[in-house]
């Protein structure tokens, strides 16, 4: 009885040993095959000082530096979900979106591309 029961220990230990080494392996062997882009070519960069955000009538203005590549503009309620998302065309530096009778709350503006990301909060009275 003991034997087994030091060979099913020793069988667990190498079982570990075994998962722990595929763990460590395994996320380079998916980026050899090209399932993972390579982090270090996409650069996000958070920049939260640079979206501006005016509101003017029923409609918000945003301003922001040039855009290098096609973008999402999206506001985000409190709760997470996405009030309105468009597109802005690449090299734009100003859009203005309608966003009539939103209820009170804080919002989140997000504009984002492969290589850049601006954010901006905006409370509604």
């Amino acid at each position: 009885m003991r034997n087994k029961v030091l060979l099913s220990f020793r069988l667990k230990k190498e079982f570990l040993l075994l998962m722990f080494v595929i763990c460590l392996l395994l996320p380079f062997m998916l980026q050899a095959q090209g399932s993972i882009p390579d982090s270090s070519k996409t650069k996000i960069i958070l920049k939260t000082g640079e979206l501006k955000v005016r509101q003017m009538g029923s409609n918000w203005q945003f301003s922001f530096p040039r855009t290098q590549f096609k973008s999402a503009l999206k506001v985000v309620n409190s709760n997470g979900a996405v009030v309105k998302a468009t597109m802005v065309d690449e090299g734009m530096e100003v859009t203005s979106v309608s966003l009539n009778q939103l209820p009170k709350g804080i919002y989140q503006c997000i504009l984002e591309n492969r290589t850049q990301r601006f954010a901006a909060r905006v409370l509604v009275r």
